[in-house]
């Protein structure tokens, strides 16, 4: 395998490489930033965590930065020379960080925009001269239509986690953002975690005349092989005692706990608080306000602890030292039941993953077997169907994944066990009264 020095990086970056000692590539970006590098058109599909934000950001601010004393400070006010559109604000902020900690060797300028309250911010970019701007498809969209923000001097258009973007109804603003690119010059790079059908059949159309240099690592479907699967079969409404038992003999380090309604989130998140009070509890989901989803984002990467999470987290987000991964509820969409697993496991690392297993999971189950059976590199464990009356029990079986933690199982049996002939002696106890008699 190549190292870093044979892609003849520039000195800053060689600097940058040094000092956070980044020696040799990940598979994705030894095929990619050669190919951005000779400012190739990208479609780079990798599975999570193997280093995709590296794999363009490194060529990109490289080029910008060989041709930076070419460009009039005067004409970059409001023209940015490389755009990055994320689907949600979590990887605003992380691919942020990412530039923001290249551009301190390689003094180029960064810009992000959101969406949320601050409405002028596209409007004060407007009159800055910067470089890169990381930004949602939305409001960059919006920004381009009132001419806030040009395209005169756009270098590169990359697109990560290009297939949510897709998934989460973005294709109307992202065509629209390539049809009012105005320097026919630029290059686009895709890069995502999965290669779904349709997402290339929109490519084709949006962005026609184009031919895409094509990257696909063999495992960009599956979950990493250093992570283990336990599975609890319970019943629907023993949902929260489970989760609290849980969290009182199994759960070690920090994790995430995944949810498929916002509304549980915030239930199960102020049970949690109220249970285990010294214990750090966040949660994150599409209703909450943007400094909210902030300030327990950054919580939970500064501070660790439990992070209560739809599956707005479940990509893309790169946080180091998460333990486990627990499916309160198994995902309605099957990929994101691969995405949310892939939060642990992360750089080579042990991870585990726990799901809490219903009757009512049939149909879920199928469908995620179905996508866990059609990869063909990784063995990947698929999931036991439970039977109609399965209440409580571990899934045995090798075929179908490993045997549940025996305290987690136990402890929950044994507390049902424990309510059930307490019921009955409190029945038992019960005498009847002894009937009054009148006086004579």
């Amino acid at each position: 395998m190549k190292d870093f020095s044979s892609f003849n990086l520039l000195p800053e970056l060689a600097s940058f490489l040094k000092d956070n000692n980044l020696n040799t590539p990940t598979p994705i970006q030894e095929k990619a930033i050669p190919s951005m590098l000779d400012k190739k058109d990208v479609c780079a599909v990798a599975q999570t965590g193997t280093g995709k934000t590296f794999a363009y950001a490194l060529p990109i601010v490289n080029q910008l930065k060989s041709n930076d004393e070419d460009i009039p400070m005067e004409s970059q006010v409001g023209n940015p020379r490389a755009i990055i559109v994320v689907p949600t604000r979590e990887l605003v902020t992380q691919v942020m960080k990412v530039f923001k900690s290249i551009s301190h060797h390689a003094k180029l300028r960064i810009r992000n925009l959101e969406g949320g309250k601050d409405k002028g911010r596209s409007r004060r970019l407007r009159e800055e001269a910067f470089d890169i701007l990381i930004c949602a498809p939305g409001r960059l969209a919006s920004a381009i239509e009132r001419k806030e923000i040009g395209t005169d001097l756009l270098e590169w258009l990359v697109l990560d986690e290009s297939d949510q973007l897709l998934d989460m109804g973005f294709g109307k603003e992202i065509s629209k953002i390539s049809s009012k690119i105005k320097n026919e010059k630029y290059n686009v790079a895709l890069f995502s975690a999965t290669r779904p059908e349709d997402f290339f059949k929109f490519t084709e159309q949006t962005f026609t005349e184009r031919k895409f240099t094509e990257h696909f690592m063999g495992d960009s479907h599956g979950i990493k092989t250093t992570i283990e699967t336990f599975n609890v079969y319970l019943g629907q409404r023993e949902k929260p005692e489970m989760l609290v038992t849980f969290l009182e003999k199994q759960a070690k380090g920090s994790g995430m706990i995944f949810f498929n309604r916002k509304e549980d989130v915030s239930k199960i998140g102020e049970i949690i608080v109220t249970r285990f009070p010294k214990r750090k509890v966040w949660t994150l989901h599409g209703a909450m306000t943007k400094s909210e989803r902030k300030e327990n984002f950054d919580g939970f990467v500064d501070k660790g602890g439990y992070l209560l999470s739809s599956d707005i987290s479940a990509r893309g987000i790169d946080i180091k030292d998460i333990n486990w991964v627990l499916n309160y509820d198994l995902p309605f969409e099957a990929v994101y039941y691969l995405h949310r697993c892939g939060r642990t496991g992360r750089a080579n690392k042990k991870g585990t993953v726990f799901n809490f297993v219903t009757s009512g999971d049939r149909n879920l189950i199928a469908r995620i077997n179905e996508a866990i059976i059609g990869q063909n590199n990784l063995n990947i464990q698929t999931l036991k169907s439970p039977n109609s009356n399965t209440s409580s029990k571990t899934d045995d079986t090798k075929k179908t994944g490993k045997k549940v933690s025996k305290k987690v199982a136990k402890k929950h049996l044994v507390n049902k066990k424990a309510a059930t002939a307490k019921a009955k002696k409190k029945k038992s106890a019960v005498k009847k009264r002894t009937p009054r008699y009148k006086k004579k």
